[in-house]
């Protein structure tokens, strides 16, 4: 990217995702607001100079996202093609049977944040709670006790800034855990090779497999769709209470609805918007982290029979030394109970549509290119070396595919019809 691109360049592409990192660096300069479109947004009250805007090149996931920096991987034969550096994976859920229930799926990350916080390896936990500056998003939450990391688990699908505050939060002295989304996780490795608190004051990076989330059009259309009405809403729970869990949502009068997975997400995902830039994501699997956690359906979607009887199980794994040994010792605490080993391959049958996101990377930036957009780039992903698994024609497909979207104007944050959940 040159240094002529900024902000509101990033956000027109379709390529900001909302993660604040912008407002904490540069907080005299810029804020977190509700865009127009409903999305959380950076907006500048003075332009970023060109100094700045190289520095924001440098960590900002509607620039580049990275996987595990070299120096960061113990083992380089240990760093598979499609899911990037594995030193253990194995099936895992929390040893609380109430914690196993209460979260998104088994339990694991909210397991391994109370392994981390009550052996006191950090002074709190980073992560993404309920609510904000609307009733269905997210806001960043630093978590000290026990309970507000329980209250605090489960999935939050839908717009929330967890890293605004972070550089503040460090320029306490305190130690955190960090959990957040893989782009989200990207920003940090990468503003980290400039700012050595990264590496002293964050303990573990932490992540879910991530598929995207809702943005704010899908989100009011659902709502509509069960006779809510934005304003009257309390808090919605996205997952948990189960294994994927119901949606609930509960409004200011005491009264809640509650549905299914699969009446919000749809059979076979037919409902699964996404902002563009989750489509275009080049790492669902959180390559820049030390523990990645996530589902173990097949192909990603729970069945009817699975909602009912799962109980939730995690694919856990450790990407570094540090997150073998903190994945370690949460089963020898108590605080995650082991279910078995896992292969790599497994992610392929739990995860598939992230290794076609992944191959596809480099048409689709080809083909944001060829539109006139700057593109994602990618560091340590491999992603050159992906697209040899297309044929010439494939790979034209989607690079005229991606420029035929970004020409109609499916990039936009503004894009709201119901064509835009086709990739």
């Amino acid at each position: 990217m040159t240094t002529n691109n900024n902000i509101e360049q990033i956000i027109e592409e379709g390529l900001c995702i909302g993660c604040g990192l912008c407002a904490g660096v540069f907080p005299n300069q810029v804020q977190m607001q509700v865009s127009p479109s409903g999305h959380l947004r950076p907006s500048e009250r003075t332009p970023l100079n060109s100094q700045q805007n190289i520095h924001l090149q440098g960590f900002c996931p509607g620039v580049v996202q990275s996987g595990m920096p070299s120096d960061k991987v113990l083992n380089l034969e240990n760093i598979d093609p499609t899911w990037g550096p594995i030193e253990t994976i194995v099936r895992a859920h929390s040893s609380d049977a109430k914690i196993r229930h209460k979260a998104a799926t088994g339990g694991g990350l909210t397991a391994i944040s109370l392994y981390l916080l009550e052996s006191r390896q950090v002074d709190g936990i980073l992560q993404v709670a309920g609510g904000g500056l609307k009733a269905y998003f997210g806001h960043s939450q630093l978590s000290q006790t026990s309970d507000d990391v329980i209250k605090s688990s489960g999935s939050i699908y839908a717009s929330t800034s967890p890293l605004e505050n972070l550089l503040k939060i460090l320029d306490t002295g305190i130690t955190i855990a960090l959990v957040a989304k893989p782009c989200d996780i990207s920003a940090v490795r990468l503003l980290g090779k400039k700012d050595s608190r990264i590496d002293r004051q964050i303990k573990a990076l932490l992540t879910p497999i991530c598929g995207g989330f809702f943005p704010p059009f899908a989100m009011e259309n659902f709502l509509k769709s069960v006779g809510a009405d934005e304003d009257d809403v309390q808090s919605v729970s996205y997952r948990g209470e189960g294994c994927p869990g119901p949606t609930i949502i509960r409004f200011k009068n005491g009264e809640t609805i509650t549905k299914t997975y699969l009446d919000f997400w749809g059979t076979d995902s037919s409902q699964w918007y996404m902002p563009w830039r989750c489509r275009i994501c080049p790492d669902g699997s959180g390559e820049a982290a030390d523990i990645v956690s996530g589902d173990t359906w097949p192909n990603c979607e729970p069945t009817l029979e699975m909602m009912e009887n799962d109980l939730g199980t995690n694919v856990v794994v450790g990407r570094t030394s540090r997150g073998t040994e903190i994945i370690n010792g949460a089963i020898k605490a108590n605080y995650l109970s082991l279910e078995g080993d896992a292969k790599s391959n497994d992610l392929d049958y739990w995860q598939p549509h992230l290794v076609k996101k992944k191959i596809t990377a480099d048409a689709r930036y080809a083909g944001m290119r060829a539109a006139g957009q700057i593109g994602l780039s990618t560091l340590d992903l491999r992603t050159n070396d992906l697209k040899g698994r297309m044929n010439k024609g494939d790979y034209q497909q989607e690079l005229e595919g991606t420029t035929r979207r970004i020409k109609i104007g499916k990039h936009s944050d503004d894009f709201s019809e119901e064509s835009s959940q086709s990739n």
